[in-house]
């Protein structure tokens, strides 16, 4: 995908340094020549939304004929927010996340054959993985002091769903508990509170399906959230007033439905609300990317997902509280076409969308092989409305593909990571606002 990406922040308090000065992008930085083959992913370690524990990370995977073969690559990001020299890492697919003590965890298949890799250190710092039998990892998800949560298919071949949790005062994970016994599963997300209660959803015979696992051991009962035939994306949120939040989309035979389900306290799932149903402009699939949900600085919760108007792609967003869904903000002109790639927790309370803009080709179908990177702040003017600034240009039209970013709690300032043409990565940096 040859595409432009543009970021946007919405505050979901007020923010006192909206005026004070207009946050800026740097230009386009070369991360490495090394090809990427898929998205890549970046990672500041904390303990708070505000309190870095040690450098943040950008990874990749990258094809064979990089060094390291297939290997996923590594680069440590720099007390200025640089990223710095690549090194390859032995284990395939991976994803990771923040863990405890200043640790990235960085969960893929090994190199040598089929089993679980877990790579658990500082980012910079050599690094090793210890394999264990099992199918490769599934789901990996952080929770607010640095708990980290994996998932994994059970180890005897059979499919079934398996987690474990490390607490932010561990130095290891904790054993292996067991969600699903059997069976094949798609689409599994975790989600994880401050007390490393879990929730757990995936997608399995043609249902969307959920389970609470609290840290006590206690057993909860399996809930079926929704049927879903069709290409589904799910995205899930607990809590830390024992409530839990799921988002998904579901794409079938041209037409996307975007829907939203907000459990009781006891997380206890009633019924879904339908947010948005339309025929995908162009005959596109939306964007696996769409929906996001992320739990901002301020503790309250933004839902971002894709959608249509006037026959063009939109990228929308809303907070989310006890009152439920509250109104929905489209962040994008209906003039353009804009695909929603990331959301993630900003300064002062905010929420950093990512998308892409491609342009039109012949016939005004979006171009793929040519788009452009953007974003832009906001606040809050009343509690249940996000506001939105205008864009904040990233990157010019070109070959940039499946971008991703994360805030750095020590400096405020995102990185935003992406490929391009023949799969080099590039970055830019989002200094706060002065």
């Amino acid at each position: 995908m040859l595409a432009g990406v543009a970021a946007l922040v919405a505050c979901a308090t007020a923010c006192e340094t909206a005026g004070a000065g207009a946050a800026e992008w740097s230009p386009p930085a070369l991360l490495s020549t090394c090809a990427g083959n898929g998205a890549p992913a970046v990672v500041f370690p904390s303990d708070s939304p505000t309190h870095a524990t040690g450098p943040g990370a950008v990874l990749w995977p990258a094809v064979p004929g990089c060094s390291g073969g297939a290997a996923t690559q590594v680069a440590a990001v720099g007390p200025d927010d640089v990223p710095a020299r690549p090194r390859p890492l032995a284990l395939t697919g991976a994803t990771a996340a923040r863990g405890p003590y200043g640790r990235v965890v960085m969960a893929g298949a090994a190199l040598s054959g089929r089993s679980v890799a877990v790579v658990q250190g500082t980012a910079g710092a050599t690094l090793a993985a210890s394999s264990q039998p099992g199918g490769p990892p599934l789901a990996l998800a952080s929770a607010y002091l640095g708990d980290v949560a994996l998932a994994s298919a059970q180890p005897s071949g059979r499919g079934g769903l398996r987690f474990r949790v490390e607490r932010w005062f561990a130095r290891s994970f904790g054993p292996w508990r067991e969600i699903v016994p059997s069976g094949a599963i798609s689409e599994p997300v975790l989600a994880l509170d401050y007390r490393s209660d879990l929730l757990a959803v995936w997608r399995q015979r043609g249902a969307i399906l959920a389970r609470d696992e609290p840290a006590s051991g206690r057993v909860e009962p399996l809930q079926r959230l929704a049927g879903a035939a069709g290409a589904v994306h799910v995205a899930a949120l607990r809590s830390d007033d024992n409530r839990a939040i799921v988002a998904w989309s579901v794409q079938r035979a041209g037409v996307t439905s975007v829907y939203l389900d907000q459990s009781a306290p006891g997380v206890r799932f009633v019924r879904p609300q339908l947010l948005e149903r339309y025929r995908n402009p162009y005959g596109m699939a939306a964007p696996a990317a769409s929906p996001q949900l992320v739990r901002l600085r301020s503790e309250s919760v933004m839902l971002a997902w894709q959608g249509a108007s006037a026959g063009s792609w939109v990228v929308r967003a809303a907070p989310v509280d006890q009152l439920g869904l509250r109104q929905v903000t489209t962040l994008t002109p209906p003039s353009g076409n804009a695909l929603l790639a990331a959301l993630a927790p900003a300064p002062d309370g905010g929420a950093l969308a990512l998308w892409t803009e491609p342009l039109g080709a012949a016939g005004g179908t979006p171009d793929l092989h040519d788009a452009a990177i953007a974003g832009a702040g906001g606040i809050d003017t009343f509690p249940g409305l996000a506001t939105f600034g205008p864009p904040e240009a990233i990157a010019p039209p070109g070959p940039n593909e499946s971008p991703q970013l994360a805030v750095d709690p020590r400096t405020d300032a995102a990185l935003a990571v992406w490929r391009t043409d023949g799969g080099e990565l590039e970055y830019a940096i989002r200094n706060p606002a002065g």
